[in-house]
């Protein structure tokens, strides 16, 4: 079995131990062992774009130094952990960022050598594992549903750094879930905001925004969303209650659809998690008892 460090991060072990749980379940059937860090802090969830700013990439770098231990990958998967991890890590790699370099690594206790790669599990999927792979190990398809896979900002933008997938139309996911018998839906706003950490101070704008999305999703025939961002996954699944037009749009995490076509227990998928409830749509599609 191949082993990945790992960094779950801090709302994956509170509001969405669901999207680790199934991670680590699916990736267990899938032949790969995800190594959580032994230990591990926030990553501070928001790049810091000030170039002298020393003090808020302390963070990151130190979980990439607890990953060096383990493998020269580290995965994740809540999209702002990797947004932060692979920008900053490509920063502190940046030519010309020798003396930044030195002065961050006076904070740390252990040198960071900088060949750790940060992926998304979603590039476990696709690049170590193969979504061909993954297909052959589906015992329940996912025929007839119906997904439209949100990506939202991070998981896309800066697309020159972060090189995820194309910013204006990504498939990952998409392709995950052909593979995994779905019928992925194509709509335009795959990548826009779903109003973000604004939902704090201005609640209005944000479920403005995430209106926007969900109209979008469901003017285009999805019967449910797949995300994996636990902010995106709040906003256009909680906020539903707020809309001035009720979607009644299940709103999932990727790996929960992956555990389910995978056969993973129910009570790991923990589908009682949810504003808009899941359980009737998977019942008429034949996918829940």
């Amino acid at each position: 079995m191949t082993s990945f460090a790992y960094y779950p991060g801090c709302t994956l072990y509170t509001k969405s131990k669901n999207l680790d749980l199934c991670a680590r379940e699916t990736a267990q059937i899938l032949g790969v062992e995800l190594k959580e860090l032994e230990t591990w802090n926030c990553c501070g969830a928001i790049f810091s774009t000030v170039t002298d700013d020393i003090a808020n990439q302390v963070a990151p770098i130190r979980n990439l130094i607890e990953a060096q231990k383990i493998s020269n990958k580290l995965v994740t998967l809540c999209a702002a952990c990797y947004n932060v991890l692979k920008r900053s890590n490509l920063y502190l790699a940046k030519a010309g960022n020798e003396t930044y370099r030195k002065r961050l690594m006076n904070f740390l206790d252990t040198e960071y050598n900088g060949k750790t790669e940060v992926v998304h599990y979603l590039e476990t999927l696709k690049y170590d594992i193969g979504f061909d792979n993954v297909k052959a190990k589906v015992v329940k398809s996912l025929n007839g549903l119906k997904v439209a896979s949100y990506y939202g900002c991070l998981m896309v933008r800066p697309s020159e750094e972060l090189k995820f997938d194309d910013p204006d139309n990504p498939v990952m996911m998409d392709d995950l879930f052909a593979a995994l018998g779905a019928t992925p839906v194509d709509f335009p706003f795959k990548g826009e905001c779903c109003g973000g950490y604004i939902l704090v101070d201005k609640p209005e704008v944000a479920t403005k925004c995430a209106q926007t999305v969900i109209e979008n999703m469901a003017a285009s025939g999805a019967e449910c969303v797949a995300t994996t961002c636990p902010l995106c996954q709040y906003n256009i699944d909680n906020q539903q209650k707020m809309m001035s037009k009720q979607y009644n749009l299940p709103i999932f995490y990727f790996t929960q659809l992956l555990g389910l076509a995978l056969g993973i227990d129910e009570k790991i998928l923990n589908l009682n998690n949810h504003f808009i409830d899941p359980k009737p749509l998977l019942k008429q599609k034949g996918l829940l008892q």
